[in-house]
């Protein structure tokens, strides 16, 4: 018999979950139609976001000792721009689309020499028991470095605790402790392009675990009663066999 553990019911995102507690407290007329085109992975054209996903690839090419190499590539462009020496990034969205960024050097320092030592981009995966089934949590964490989590976020503007009803730092600890990697700290390292902010969290599976299990159980009810709008099955463990999906780009806040 199968270990029932490697055949999930459903299978989650950690940031699906951040998403479906954005959807389920927003009062905007097309919060419903955007959470749908979230779960069935429509293609979208946000600035925003991209521009988030360009600052963490050129932070994560700096730690690694590969501006060099960019530079002579012309990936990276270093100039001065109203007097401000920036990066000027060249970034690709996962329709080929082709963006620009222009990000301040020395906050791309500032960020690379924190994640010199970290491995980046490290995809994990864990089970997940509920009363509705087995669900395979998964997802990409930015920066792994000993038994520290961090997150790299850009926002527009930043208030204290901007992250506190996330899952990343709940879901993230507890997949990699599956994994046999001891985790306990969670840190969402945040900038505004100007200044910078840090959010500590500390995983306690007593507390945490609960929390985690009423969300993913509310959001296994909602994906049942709007199963008719889901068109990508991946949600549904459909796709368990195949290649894990390209990160799915974050929205800044």
């Amino acid at each position: 018999m199968k270990n029932q553990q490697l055949q999930p019911k459903y299978k989650f995102y950690a940031t699906l979950l951040d998403a479906f507690h954005y959807y389920l407290h927003s009062e905007a007329e097309d919060a419903f139609a955007e959470f749908i085109n979230k779960i069935n992975r429509v293609p979208f054209s946000s600035e925003k976001a991209e521009k988030g996903t360009a600052f963490n690839d050129l932070v994560d090419l700096v730690a690694a000792g590969k501006l060099s190499d960019a530079i002579n590539d012309g990936l990276v462009v270093p100039q001065v721009v109203r007097k401000v020496e920036v990066y000027t990034y060249k970034h690709k969205d996962r329709q080929g689309n082709p963006w620009s960024f222009d990000f301040k050097q020395h906050l791309v320092h500032q960020f690379a020499a924190r994640y010199e030592n970290a491995v980046p981009q490290l995809l994990t995966e864990g089970y997940f028991e509920t009363s509705k089934g087995t669900v395979l949590l998964y997802g990409y964490i930015d920066e792994l470095e000993g038994d520290v989590v961090s997150d790299i976020k850009t926002t527009t503007k930043y208030e204290f605790p901007k992250f506190l009803y996330n899952y990343q730092h709940i879901v993230y600890p507890f997949t990699l402790n599956q994994q046999g990697i001891p985790v306990t700290q969670f840190v969402y390292d945040v900038t505004d392009f100007n200044n910078t902010y840090r959010e500590d969290y500390i995983y306690n599976p007593e507390r945490d675990l609960k929390r985690l299990h009423s969300h993913v159980v509310h959001l296994i009810d909602f994906l049942e009663i709007n199963r008719h709008l889901i068109t990508d099955k991946k949600v549904f463990a459909m796709d368990i066999e195949e290649e894990e999906p390209v990160p799915v780009p974050e929205p800044v806040e």
